[in-house]
């Protein structure tokens, strides 16, 4: 057998052994490393719902009411027997009455309301500014406006405004879906409404005026881009604002007071 055969036989020899070597004791591969899991996507959380505040259910042997467009009569009737609230026929408007509560209500928080839909006539008297040097303002003249108003309303019995509102509430929340709110309840409105305006800031007096067109508006223009209802509470003066207030928050303890007070009754 020639040199060269004998090389190859050999070489070939050496390669099966080295593969076998290695096969037998070359250490074993390292495990791939672990695939982290995947990470979870956090969802955002839903926005909180508003809290809800429960309506009294109507008493069992209450009277039918009327539907919303033939209320009038019976409503304004209920309410002007109410104590203290006789005064007040001559302020109401005497046509839809619960849907001109309702959207007035409403339009409270918002910077324009529906004039021609508010639920009482507009306080006599015109409105009085005064100013010097080039600067209006508000006049304290123009407070006593109010007072007639405002007296009224401080006379009405909180309890017994309250049990009328109840009483009278699936019309006011038929009213209130009729609106554009099929679905939301017009006593969470209400209350929200009366947050918004117990809650109005207390602002130095005078208050600067302007008059780029027909009417007043007010020189700041934060003041002036305020919703509706704290922009009437700033023109009545901080006694009468102050009055007011007082007088919203004690109805609004007594609308939340009745609602929270007649599950609990039920349950027991």
């Amino acid at each position: 057998m020639s040199a060269s055969r004998w090389g190859l036989i050999l070489a070939t020899g050496l390669a099966v052994l080295a593969g076998a070597f290695y096969y037998w004791y070359a250490p074993p591969p390292a495990p791939p490393p672990p695939v982290p899991p995947p990470i979870a996507e956090v969802a955002e959380p839903p926005p909180p719902l508003p809290p809800d505040y429960p309506v009294p259910p109507a008493a069992v042997d209450a009277p039918p009411l009327p539907t919303v467009d033939d209320s009038d009569t019976a409503f304004r009737t209920a309410l002007t027997a109410l104590p203290g609230a006789g005064p007040l026929e001559g302020w109401l408007i005497p046509d839809m009455l619960i849907r001109r509560i309702v959207v007035t209500i409403d339009n409270l928080t918002r910077e324009r309301v529906a004039l021609k839909l508010r639920p009482l006539k507009p306080v006599p008297g015109a409105f009085v500014v005064e100013g010097s040097d080039g600067t209006t303002t508000i006049s304290p003249n123009n407070f006593p406006r109010y007072g007639a108003a405002l007296t009224v309303l401080q006379a009405l019995d909180e309890e017994a405004l309250v049990a009328l509102y109840f009483r009278w509430y699936p019309l006011f929340q038929k009213a209130y879906r009729d609106l554009g709110y099929p679905g939301e309840s017009f006593n969470n409105r209400v209350i929200e409404v009366l947050d918004h305006l117990i809650g109005t800031p207390n602002i130095a007096e005078p208050i600067a005026l302007v008059k780029p067109k027909v009417f007043y508006e007010y020189a700041d223009p934060a003041l002036e881009s305020a919703s509706y209802g704290r922009r009437l509470l700033w023109r009545i003066g901080a006694d009468n604002r102050q009055a007011l207030v007082a007088k919203l928050i004690a109805i609004r303890g007594r609308i939340v007071t009745a609602g929270v007070a007649a599950p609990a009754a039920a349950a027991q």
